[in-house]
Protein backbone atom coordinates (compact mmCIF):
# COMPACT_ATOMS: atom_id res chain seq x y z
CA UNK A 1 0.00 0.00 0.00
CA UNK A 2 1.52 3.33 -1.03
CA UNK A 3 1.32 6.47 1.02
CA UNK A 4 -0.23 9.45 -0.67
CA UNK A 5 1.94 12.52 -0.49
CA UNK A 6 0.25 15.87 -0.19
CA UNK A 7 1.52 19.13 -1.57
CA UNK A 8 2.10 22.06 0.71
CA UNK A 9 0.86 25.54 -0.14
CA UNK A 10 4.20 26.62 -1.56
CA UNK A 11 4.21 23.69 -3.99
CA UNK A 12 0.68 24.52 -5.11
CA UNK A 13 1.55 28.18 -5.61
CA UNK A 14 4.64 27.14 -7.55
CA UNK A 15 2.52 25.03 -9.90
CA UNK A 16 0.05 27.88 -10.43
CA UNK A 17 2.88 30.32 -11.14
CA UNK A 18 4.41 27.83 -13.55
CA UNK A 19 1.14 27.63 -15.44
CA UNK A 20 0.61 31.39 -15.73
CA UNK A 21 4.30 32.09 -16.42
CA UNK A 22 4.41 29.60 -19.30
CA UNK A 23 1.44 31.33 -20.92
CA UNK A 24 3.35 34.58 -21.25
CA UNK A 25 1.31 37.72 -21.85
CA UNK A 26 -1.64 35.67 -23.17
CA UNK A 27 -2.51 34.56 -19.66
CA UNK A 28 -4.31 31.42 -18.56
CA UNK A 29 -8.01 30.80 -18.03
CA UNK A 30 -8.98 29.44 -14.64
CA UNK A 31 -9.91 26.07 -16.21
CA UNK A 32 -6.40 25.73 -17.63
CA UNK A 33 -4.85 26.55 -14.25
CA UNK A 34 -7.12 24.00 -12.54
CA UNK A 35 -5.97 21.34 -15.00
CA UNK A 36 -2.27 22.30 -14.95
CA UNK A 37 -2.02 22.46 -11.16
CA UNK A 38 -4.46 19.59 -10.52
CA UNK A 39 -6.66 21.67 -8.22
CA UNK A 40 -10.35 22.05 -7.57
CA UNK A 41 -11.92 25.20 -8.98
CA UNK A 42 -12.49 26.67 -5.51
CA UNK A 43 -8.93 25.91 -4.36
CA UNK A 44 -7.51 27.52 -7.51
CA UNK A 45 -9.60 30.66 -6.93
CA UNK A 46 -8.44 30.83 -3.31
CA UNK A 47 -4.76 30.58 -4.24
CA UNK A 48 -5.11 32.96 -7.20
CA UNK A 49 -6.68 35.57 -4.93
CA UNK A 50 -3.62 35.37 -2.68
CA UNK A 51 -1.31 35.70 -5.68
CA UNK A 52 -3.26 38.68 -7.07
CA UNK A 53 -3.35 40.35 -3.64
CA UNK A 54 0.40 39.77 -3.34
CA UNK A 55 1.10 41.34 -6.73
CA UNK A 56 2.50 38.14 -8.25
CA UNK A 57 -0.38 37.66 -10.69
CA UNK A 58 -2.78 40.09 -12.35
CA UNK A 59 -6.06 39.59 -14.15
CA UNK A 60 -6.86 40.67 -17.68
CA UNK A 61 -9.77 40.24 -20.06
CA UNK A 62 -9.28 37.35 -22.45
CA UNK A 63 -11.31 36.49 -25.54
CA UNK A 64 -13.93 34.62 -23.53
CA UNK A 65 -13.43 35.57 -19.90
CA UNK A 66 -10.86 36.67 -17.36
CA UNK A 67 -7.31 35.37 -17.66
CA UNK A 68 -4.50 35.35 -15.13
CA UNK A 69 -1.08 36.71 -16.10
CA UNK A 70 2.17 36.59 -14.11
CA UNK A 71 3.58 40.00 -13.21
CA UNK A 72 7.30 40.75 -13.40
CA UNK A 73 7.43 40.26 -9.64
CA UNK A 74 5.60 36.92 -10.03
CA UNK A 75 8.04 35.72 -12.70
CA UNK A 76 10.99 36.67 -10.51
CA UNK A 77 9.44 34.95 -7.49
CA UNK A 78 8.77 31.80 -9.54
CA UNK A 79 12.40 31.66 -10.73
CA UNK A 80 13.77 32.19 -7.22
CA UNK A 81 11.40 29.57 -5.87
CA UNK A 82 12.70 27.13 -8.49
CA UNK A 83 16.27 27.87 -7.40
CA UNK A 84 15.29 27.30 -3.77
CA UNK A 85 13.54 24.00 -4.59
CA UNK A 86 16.61 22.86 -6.54
CA UNK A 87 18.88 23.69 -3.60
CA UNK A 88 16.68 21.90 -1.07
CA UNK A 89 16.52 18.90 -3.39
CA UNK A 90 20.32 18.78 -3.57
CA UNK A 91 20.50 18.98 0.22
CA UNK A 92 17.68 16.45 0.55
CA UNK A 93 15.65 18.85 2.65
CA UNK A 94 11.90 18.34 2.49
Amino acid sequence: MSRQTYRNELEIISEILESVTESGSNGRYITEIVRDANLSYSMALEKLKKLVDGGLVKTAQGEKSRVYVATEQGIKFYRELGNFEELTSCLRVT
